[in-house]
């Protein structure tokens, strides 16, 4: 038996395919315990299945069947109807080791609901980068101010220090002074660079913080990517979609990050709806090409003006979409790391 750790699951497209594929009719239970004696909050899930029965030749016979499922036992078998009834890609099994690059694998996506793919996560979380940004620099100068007083703290720095006062200290004639004075200005300066150098961290221009957060705001609000790479070798070649923070096993956004990290060092796997395949050949296909003509009336002129506007933006909006080929756009709907038994830690239990 295998275990499942479920990062991330859209249980509303989950019940809405499951439904489809078993003509069942899948219903949530929530049971809510509390106990005042204690601090004891515990909720039990299950998903209530109902399927309709039919028989009988002079009379009609109707009754429902109520089938309890557990919530991961759900996820696996939507998994293996979806397979079953010829709606799923894995890309683990495609023959001759297609990649995504080859028109066999981009024709096989294109005829197919869904795809499931293992491999290397990123998690690109924009509104995290985003409060980061306004923050940076307090981290900065926290970070460089801290290298800065352990750099004042080492002997060879005191010991500069120390020379700069005696160098302006010193008795003697006015040539004298006005010689060390100088040295003491040459050492001081030496401190100062020495100061600059040992910055951890370079400071970034305040208007590129701006622009990211102004960017952030205006095409990706409140937007998270995941990314899955099912080929080691081709960087470029991988399945990228949008989260909802919501359905992760951790929707708090820090705890998840603080858990997890935004690259993994763990192969997990992604299942979704297939949403985008693109072709390695340019775009035909012209929604506005009916205004393209020598006359066209008032009414028109406004539609296509707008039209326009909404294709320009598009433009724009392709740049953050960043759907090219060879990569697949997805809806990602179940998001998992899979663990089989490792018989070197299995101990058997010895009777009594």
């Amino acid at each position: 038996m295998n275990l499942y750790d479920y990062i991330y699951v859209d249980l509303d497209k989950v019940i809405s395919l499951y439904s489809q594929l078993t003509g069942g009719v899948v219903e949530l239970r929530e049971t809510q315990i509390e106990k005042s004696a204690s601090s004891d909050n515990k909720r039990n899930y299950d998903f209530t299945v109902f399927k309709h029965d039919a028989g009988g030749t002079t009379q009609k016979n109707e009754a429902n069947k109520e089938t309890i499922k557990p919530h991961h036992s759900l996820l696996q078998e939507l998994e293996q109807e979806l397979s079953s009834s010829g709606f799923l890609v894995d890309l683990s099994q495609l023959p001759n080791n297609l990649t995504l690059k080859d028109n066999e694998t981009r024709a096989l996506l294109k005829s197919a609901l869904c795809v499931k793919c293992t491999g290397r996560i990123v998690i690109e979380d924009y509104e995290r980068i985003k409060s980061i940004g306004q923050v940076f620099p307090d981290i900065t100068k926290l970070i460089n101010r801290s290298h800065e007083e352990s750099l004042k703290n080492t002997p060879e720095y005191k010991e500069i220090e120390h020379k700069i006062i005696e160098l302006e200290n010193v008795n003697g004639d006015k040539n004298t002074k006005l010689k060390k004075q100088q040295e003491a200005k040459e050492l001081k300066k030496l401190l100062e660079s020495l100061v600059i150098s040992s910055s951890a961290i370079e400071t970034i221009p305040q208007w590129i913080l701006e622009g990211m957060k102004t960017w952030i705001d205006a095409f990706l609000p409140n937007i998270t990517n995941i990314r899955v790479y099912p080929f080691p070798n081709e960087t470029d070649e991988h399945l990228f979609g949008h989260v909802d923070t919501l359905n992760f096993s951790i929707p708090n956004s820090n705890a998840f990050h603080f858990t997890y990290g935004s690259f993994p060092t763990e192969e997990f796997t992604m299942l979704g709806v297939i949403t985008s395949v693109p072709m390695q050949t340019d775009e035909d296909f012209n929604p506005l090409i009916e205004f393209e003509k020598e006359t066209i009336n008032d009414y028109e002129s406004v539609e296509r003006g707008f039209r326009g506007m909404f294709k320009g933006f598009t433009g724009m909006e392709s740049m953050v979409r960043t759907c090219r080929y060879p990569r697949v756009l997805v809806h990602p709907i179940l998001v998992y790391r899979q663990s089989t038994p490792n018989k070197t830690l299995q101990k058997k239990v010895t009777k009594k």
